[in-house]
């Protein structure tokens, strides 16, 4: 079906076909994977309006054609390009697409394919914003593992700990409650560090009377979960209790007014507007959230940028923030799939202040 849907939108398009990569590069795979459903580290498909190739060599012959048995497999028996040049004479390609998410030294090598090419990266990823029953149910459980391990390592959570070791122990945790993987670094901001809002888990040890943002996510299943709760670590000075109180209500708010045919601004707007009117609106730059999905960060951009209505079944976070140097900071943080009616959480973990004696 997916497939069927990429050559509906390449008949619209000025080319005759379109070439997806995955020559062990993780982030153009992501488009091969979900077209193809090939996990492999290298391998190639051209898609064109009646036909649909794989290209791999001997290593992936056997994977390719278990995992992607609609594509006709061409093997590669010499150069890469020989191999994906026989496609081209067969099909009369002239005008091929590609994805501009491969590297430069990639596209070099397609340079020298019998036909011109031209960039075409919005297709698959139009194609990735509306999630299916299965990707919905991939990243609840992503987010299920996410809620849990987080509510696992607040055991740890003391005085003279060090942001990495939590670090460490939700990382443990989430490939032990069944991750594929995890973030290469986790957002574990304590104190006035809580004012960067992308502050890694550093060396820095927790004190009394401050605030710990967690921002952490895993993948199951190829499918990313993002969430980010602000924890208290004793009695907090009576600003930071504020800005909290004052974050967890935008959010709600967010979430609330989320559903599939507002634009990114308008919701953005929901979220920016209630901080503004509390006094703190210089104190939120970043935008309100982001698409979710086979990425951590993909389409649909949830901020003043965006006049685009957000699509039915589009995966988005919601996560307004705080962040006041000197002082620390608050971002409270769900991921939601959004209806006609409204939406659907899928995380689960509280979002009321925990206070951790």
């Amino acid at each position: 079906m997916i497939v069927k849907k990429l050559q509906e939108l390449i008949k619209n398009e000025e080319i005759d076909a379109l070439l997806l990569a995955g020559l062990e590069n993780p982030v153009a795979a992501k488009n091969l994977y979900y077209i193809t459903k090939y996990t492999g580290s290298y391998g190639f498909s051209i898609i064109g309006e009646n036909y649909k190739y794989f290209v791999s060599d001997f290593r992936y012959r056997d994977q390719a054609q278990k995992e992607a048995p609609d594509f006709t497999f061409v093997e590669i028996d010499g150069s890469l390009i020989d191999a994906l040049n026989s496609i081209v004479l067969k099909e009369n390609i002239k005008v091929l697409g590609f994805d501009q998410k491969i590297r430069f030294s990639e596209f070099k090598i397609y340079s020298d394919l019998d036909c011109e090419l031209k960039p075409a990266t919005t297709l698959v990823e139009s194609l990735r914003v509306s999630k299916t029953k299965d990707e919905v149910r991939y990243i609840k459980k992503a987010c299920e593992i996410t809620d849990q391990a987080l509510e696992y390592v607040l055991d740890f959570v003391k005085p003279g700990v060090k942001e990495k070791d939590l670090e460490i122990l939700i990382k443990n945790k989430m490939i032990e409650l069944g991750a594929d993987s995890y973030w290469p670094r986790f957002i574990v901001a304590s104190g006035e560090r809580g004012a960067m809002p992308h502050g890694m888990a550093s060396d820095k040890l927790i004190k009394d009377g401050e605030l710990i943002t967690f921002d952490i996510g895993c993948s199951y299943m190829g499918y990313s979960s993002d969430m980010t709760r602000t924890v208290a670590i004793g009695e907090i000075d009576t600003r930071l209790r504020e800005i909290y109180d004052i974050v967890l209500e935008a959010q709600k708010r967010g979430v609330e007014a989320a559903k599939a045919g507002m634009t990114g601004k308008q919701l953005d707007s929901v979220c920016r507007d209630y901080i503004t009117e509390a006094g703190y609106g210089e104190y939120f730059k970043h935008g309100t959230g982001h698409g979710l999905g086979l990425d951590v960060h993909e389409g649909p951009r949830v901020s003043q940028a965006n006049d685009s209505p957000l699509e039915l079944g589009a995966c988005v976070t919601v996560e307004p923030g705080i962040y006041i140097s000197g002082l620390g900071g608050v971002r409270i943080e769900d991921d939601i799939i959004l209806t006609e009616e409204g939406c659907i959480i899928l995380n689960e973990f509280p979002k009321e202040l925990i206070i951790l004696k």
